[in-house]
This record gives C-alpha cells, sequence and structure tokens, in this order.
C-alpha cells in the first residue's frame, strides 16, 4: 500500500466535481484517454448544472469543459455499483467498479482491473486553509503495479489541484 498527496490552489469543490464526473477524468488524468460507462441504471442521479467556480472573479472551468462555468448538465455521477472501462495510451482497456461514495466528505473508492492484476484506489479531497485543495490517493496492489503506477498517479493529482 502506498499513499499520495499532492495540494494546489483549486478549490475543493471544483476538484471534487473533476472526481466526481468520469466524463472529466481525462481530463487531469494523464494515463486516463476516455472512459466508457457500463449500462446506467434509470433514475441515476446525473450532473446537475452547478457552478464549478467560486470566489471573486470565480474560477476558470475545469479543462475539458471550454467556455463553461458549468458542468456538463449530461454527465453521469460515480455512485456505488457504477461499472465501465478506462482506455489508456496502450491496451488493454481497464475494467472498473465504483465500491464506495461520499459526497459529504469527498471521498470515493473504486477497484480497476487489467487481466488477473487488481488495484484499489481509495481517493479524497481536503480543504485547505489558503482556500487550495489536499488531493489524496491510497493504493493498494502488488509492489510492482504501485512502483510502476505512483509515478502517473503523481502527475494526474498535480493535475487535479490545479
Amino acid at each position: 500500500m502506498v499513499f499520495l498527496d499532492a495540494s494546489g490552489p483549486a478549490p475543493p469543490q471544483v476538484c471534487w466535481e473533476r472526481y466526481a464526473v468520469p466524463a472529466a477524468w481525462p481530463t487531469w488524468a494523464p494515463q486516463i484517454h476516455a472512459v466508457t460507462l457500463a449500462d446506467v441504471p434509470v433514475g441515476v442521479r446525473r450532473q446537475a448544472a452547478v457552478p464549478v467556480g467560486s470566489g471573486a472573479g470565480g474560477t476558470p472551468s475545469p479543462p475539458g469543459w471550454p467556455g463553461a462555468r458549468r458542468a456538463p448538465a449530461t454527465e453521469v455521477r460515480i455512485f456505488p455499483g457504477l461499472r465501465g472501462r478506462i482506455r489508456g495510451l496502450f491496451p488493454p482497456t481497464a475494467r472498473f467498479v465504483i465500491t464506495a461514495v461520499d459526497e459529504t466528505d469527498r471521498t470515493w473508492s473504486w477497484q480497476v482491473g487489467v487481466g488477473p492484476l487488481r488495484l484499489e484506489l481509495d481517493h479524497g479531497v481536503d480543504a485547505c486553509l489558503d482556500g487550495g485543495t489536499s488531493a489524496w490517493l491510497r493504493i493498494t496492489a502488488p509492489a510492482l503495479a504501485i512502483r510502476a503506477y505512483a509515478p502517473i498517479a503523481r502527475a494526474a493529482l498535480r493535475r487535479l489541484v490545479r
């Protein structure tokens, strides 16, 4: 197991929205090029058009939402049981299932698998005293997988909080 974190100027709610909307993952996670969700049940809460910025002058839209002050109105939010696939730069795709989400605490967990390899990833977003955010990740996986994934995950966390 390894614990990684990064701090940056983006407000906590902006960072949480980047986590909570799978369609936004490729905008800050360089290892993710596309996300395909499995069938989403009718009635699943979709992303409401909520403001992403706050403070004097507002905050720029997250990358991938060009010119918008709001998240896309039709994107599915993470929820326990949500399944899908992640396409990276190289095959194969990785399958995933969201195992826990706490919108109030801004934490979530998921399991990601490629072939026989399984990673358990716990994520969180915490407010910093300066108005920015500390985002963290706990990775539980075989040591070689952690060693290979940790540098990429660090880069993603830094982009998440920018």
